[in-house]
């Protein structure tokens, strides 16, 4: 019987003869699974963003990890280009199932602590649907106390679903009951910062809206500095409309030059976490200037951050990105560079890129899923069927294709290639080229709306 074979049998006895086992014994967490169509051979498992163990798939795609050291509370797990979050406490023995063409929806726990798992995660994917909900979009143009009323009368159903929970569960610690709040009550929380925004396009009105009396009542409860929550994204998410809500309020429409200056400043008046600061200082910068689509550095911005962050690490990621731009942007010729293409042959960019109109996009599958790179070629090749696009995996070698992809417009990078003297960031950047194979945007967003603009503009000449 091999170790992958004895874990399971240990897995399964725990489950069947829990009550039977020594104190020793019981607080022990177990934690396994199943993987149906895996990305990969194994599961990543994570507690406040340190990974802890690495846990292999057999022959039949199962994993299975025994922990005896670890505290309760709450962990995530990664396969793939997805994440998930399971909560547990010592004497768990929790088993997932579930199916990466369909993560999120798929995710079922079973075993010994499923229950309090099974909720997070009914949740998570209510959230996300509602995201799409076209009847609750449709509120942003109610007037602010009606949008309120609506809103109130959601959380109140929700709480109740809260206490019903506890009452039957009271024997969970306290802390998981404000996961399960964030999990339930802050995607309408976000609603209520997004509003002043929404009701603005939707009754295309000049000015920013000041919503009722009352209106931000909720902000009482919570606790933006906590860190104990900044792992989990309804959390992090809502930092982030209430810190842009913010800005807008000051009448600093976005895409203005003084908007990311504005937004670092908004970030450090209200995160006193050190941590969560320096977190959303980097991102909120990176995000803004990715946004901007255009290689143009606006020194104001970057001067604001490396006066307001301490994370030496994130600076040094920060400089990355301004040496990259400066060592390669628009207006210069296209460099002849090296890729590989999926046969293990180095090309030349110029001779892939040779009197055609290209979008060479340099991408790492840290910061887009492939699923989500699928879907905008599928729209670029309807919208552009002429423009040559050129995808160019950096970050990592890998001699994986993406399928749903023409495998011949995908290459990757060696460490040799001289191209990444301009991507030491490793952050994603597209180049545009003209037919004459001048660079006219050295940082275009691939994902961007700006983005669909340049390319009609370049395909003009």
């Amino acid at each position: 019987m091999n170790k992958t074979l004895k874990l399971l049998f240990l897995f399964i006895s725990l489950v069947i003869f829990g009550s039977c086992v020594s104190e020793k014994q019981v607080s022990t967490i177990h934690f396994g699974g199943k993987i149906i169509n895996p990305k990969s051979n194994f599961v990543l498992l994570y507690n406040q963003g340190e990974i802890i163990d690495s846990l292999f798939l057999d022959d039949d795609d199962k994993f299975i990890g025994k922990y005896n050291n670890l505290n309760e509370g709450l962990f995530t797990f990664k396969h793939g280009d997805e994440h998930q979050f399971v909560y547990m406490q010592p004497s768990d023995s929790i088993l997932i199932r579930l199916n990466t063409w369909d993560f999120d929806e798929t995710l079922v726990f079973s075993g010994k602590g499923a229950d309090k798992n099974n909720i997070l995660i009914d949740w998570f994917v209510e959230g996300e649907k509602e995201g799409k909900n076209l009847a609750l979009n449709k509120m942003f143009q109610l007037e602010s106390s009606l949008f309120k009323v609506k809103m109130d009368s959601l959380l109140n159903i929700r709480s109740q679903k809260i206490a019903d929970f506890k009452e039957k569960n009271d024997d969970l610690p306290e802390f998981y009951f404000k996961v399960l709040d964030v999990f339930v009550n802050y995607p309408i929380y976000t609603r209520f910062e997004e509003f002043p925004r929404y009701y603005k396009h939707f009754h295309k009105d000049d000015k920013y809206p000041r919503p009722s009396k009352g209106f931000y009542s909720f902000r009482k409860k919570i606790n933006i500095n906590n860190d104990s929550l900044k792992y989990l994204g309804p959390f992090t998410s809502y930092i982030s409309y209430r810190l842009y809500n913010n800005v807008y309020s000051q009448g600093i429409e976005f895409g203005t030059k003084d908007f990311t200056k504005s937004l670092l400043n908004t970030i450090d008046e209200n995160l006193t976490d050190e941590e969560l600061k320096n977190t959303f200082l980097y991102e909120m910068l990176v995000r803004s200037f990715i946004n901007t689509s255009t290689c143009n550095l606006n020194k104001k911005d970057f001067f604001t951050y490396f006066n307001l962050s301490t994370n030496i690490e994130d600076k040094k990621q920060v400089q990355r990105i301004i040496n990259d731009v400066k060592a390669m942007h628009g207006g210069k010729k296209l460099p002849n560079f090296q890729v590989t293409d999926y046969l293990n042959t180095d090309r030349n960019i110029k001779a892939i890129t040779k009197n055609k109109n290209s979008a060479i996009f340099f991408w790492n599958p840290k910061y887009i899923s492939k699923h989500r790179l699928i879907n905008r070629m599928r729209e670029l090749n309807k919208m552009f069927p002429k423009l040559n696009v050129v995808l160019i995996k950096i970050a990592q070698v890998e001699t994986d294709y993406i399928n749903g992809i023409d495998i011949k417009k995908q290459y990757y990078l060696n460490p040799s290639s001289s191209a990444n003297l301009f991507l030491s960031s490793k952050l994603p950047r597209t180049f545009l080229v003209n037919r004459k194979g001048l660079i006219v945007n050295g940082y275009a967003n691939f994902s961007s709306y700006k983005f669909n603009k340049q390319v009609k503009k370049l395909q003009k000449h």
